[in-house]
């Protein structure tokens, strides 16, 4: 017999222990999407393994995942759990096809079905845990109000049940609001083509792409970074990344030429996948506004990077390009109704040292550009003061000293905020912390939130590409900082646990923000406080049942409030 048991999504189910409070049952809103998990092993007999596969029995929409078991060779010790340190982590969530029976249509041929289909799709053992990961309405939709149950039947090759759990499952009449938080990871557009060796923007590689896009507007994902010219970011002085520039350029007798078509293709694909912001890549380089990013053209029928490192930022050369570009464009974004769903970047992380820099490229074209999205990844207040940055993107770590300035703020992280409790999606982070990002930016009251990295599957600074499947750390200091979702060999991306808990603390903001539209703001902030403490964005819960008795009281004071207006 196979030993089950159903924990909520931040249980870490490791290889070798599955320890926590077991889930019974659970409250969701109509539109809520929920994942929890089914930690399997054999703990009797003697088998040492058995095969089985996987009945479920519910009413409601339900996709299930193997959760898959990724190598992490180095961690840094400061953000992780008690007996946590290197070894091999949950993350990569597998899709898995099972038989799903609708309870109230149960089909008295699905045994017929079974043995018909003699696939087994998973096996368990007796020396090792292992988890099935469960999403309930995992696309949002409208759930009818009501009570309703989840029952998973594991069957052997003869038909035999080895295994069972169930969950009972309550629906609110309760409709969460639509996300108001912009949210963009970088999406890179060159580690497509290499790792699937297709070439940039073919129809293939946007075939790829849509999926890609796809399941990160699954998961709250709502902009999309934008290579009009290809992306300054993340290379070494000096070095070029593969050209992945949308916008199609020609120098006629001196002028320049647009052609946005290859731009217009790739807004429309990104519409369908349910993309509603595009942020235009960096019009200089990162770390100084000190050069050009790489930008190719047509020349005398040949095809030239005509702006690079080799060019200084201000140059008349290239400052006059830029202007004659963006008052182009502007007609191009107002054909597309794109005019306020466009966020536009100077340079990624500016320093004090590079002020002056900053001011005078924005000071170069920022006229062709009021009225528009517009601001930078920062840790220093003062070009947000001074009025160089109209929009703050403030690193989590000096994100305090934003707070109260202005509005709108965001606030964003790299892969090193990791002290003190900070929130991060590290895959050996302890995974409540990674859901509290939603509270403190509810809190905080952000307005967006950035992360530079989607599926960066390059060293630092583009210095060789890696395997997540296989080297989740890819060179460096912690595992899955640079990326979100897997390859999968198909074509398609394998979403990742971190980012259904990232998704779920966006969930938690809107959670909030209902509670807010039934009650008031003071009501949310006192429910915080009390469970979580003052949330600074170095604060985390103790453990993740801390986390679960706040979510469950907000939830509480949502069907009380309900009823007594009833």
């Amino acid at each position: 017999m196979i030993t089950t048991k159903l924990y909520h999504s931040l249980t870490s189910i490791k290889p070798e222990y599955c320890e926590g409070k077991e889930l019974k049952q659970y409250t969701i809103c109509g539109n809520e999407p929920f994942s929890f998990q089914m930690a399997y092993k054999i703990l009797t007999g003697e088998e040492k393994s058995l095969p089985f596969f996987v009945k479920l029995i519910t009413d409601l929409p339900v996709n299930c995942y193997y959760t898959g078991y990724v190598p992490v060779i180095h961690a840094d010790y400061s953000v992780l759990e008690p007996r946590q340190s290197i070894g091999m982590y949950p993350d990569v969530l597998i899709p898995k096809k099972v038989n799903t029976v609708k309870i109230k249509k149960e089909a008295e041929t699905y045994y017929r079905y079974c043995e018909k289909d003699e696939k087994v799709v998973l096996a368990a053992y007796n020396d090792s845990w292992q988890a099935l990961w469960f999403a309930v309405n995992e696309e949002g939709e409208e759930l009818q109000a009501g009570t309703y149950s989840v029952r998973i039947e594991l069957y052997d090759r003869s038909l035999a049940m080895v295994g069972q759990s169930e969950l009972c499952l309550e629906v609110l009449d309760a409709r969460l609001p639509q996300q108001s938080l912009i949210y963009t990871n970088w999406f890179h557009y060159d580690c497509l083509a290499d790792y699937y060796h297709v070439e940039i923007f073919s129809d293939r590689y946007f075939e790829i792409m849509r999926d890609f896009v796809r399941k990160a507007v699954r998961n709250g994902m709502n902009m999309l970074l934008t290579p009009a010219f290809t992306p300054p970011l993340d290379t070494a002085l000096g070095m070029e990344r593969m050209t992945a520039q949308l916008v199609k350029i020609k120098l006629v007798d001196g002028k320049y030429e647009f052609d946005f078509g290859l731009l217009k293709r790739f807004v429309d694909i990104c519409r369908e996948e349910g993309i509603v912001y595009f942020e235009h890549s960096h019009l200089f380089t990162q770390w100084g506004a000190e050069h050009a990013p790489q930008i190719v053209a047509w020349v005398d029928g040949k095809e030239v990077r005509i702006f690079g490192w080799d060019t200084d930022a201000l140059s008349q050369e290239y400052i006059s390009f830029l202007r004659a570009y963006l008052t182009e464009l502007k007609k191009f974004l107002q054909r597309e109704n794109l005019e306020k769903n466009i966020f536009f970047h100077i340079s990624d992380e500016p320093r004090e040292e590079h002020f002056q820099n900053y001011q005078r490229a924005y000071e170069a074209i920022g006229d062709l550009l009021e009225g528009y999205m517009m601001g930078d990844a920062l840790s220093d207040p003062r070009f947000y003061e001074e009025g160089y940055v109209k929009i703050p993107i403030a690193c989590t770590r000096t994100a305090a000293e934003f707070v109260g300035k202005g509005d709108p703020i965001w606030c964003y992280y790299t892969g090193m905020e990791i002290d003190q409790g900070m929130s991060n999606r590290l895959i050996q982070m302890p995974r409540e912390r990674n859901r509290m990002l939603g509270v403190q930016m509810y809190y905080h009251n952000m307005k967006g939130f950035l992360q530079w990295a989607y599926n960066f599957y390059y060293g630092e600074l583009c210095s060789g590409q890696f395997d997540p499947w296989f080297n989740p750390c890819g060179g460096f200091p912690n595992a899955g900082t640079s990326y979100f979702v897997y390859p999968a060999h198909d074509g398609t991306a394998c979403q990742s646990v971190r980012q259904k808990i990232f998704a779920e603390g966006l969930t938690d903001m809107r959670i909030l923000t209902l509670l807010e539209s039934l009650t008031d703001r003071q009501t949310c902030i006192e429910l915080i406080e009390k469970y979580l403490g003052v949330p600074d964005f170095y604060t985390s819960p103790e453990d993740s049942e801390t986390f679960m008795i706040f979510r469950q009281a907000v939830i509480e004071k949502i069907k009380s409030v309900k009823s007594a207006r009833v």
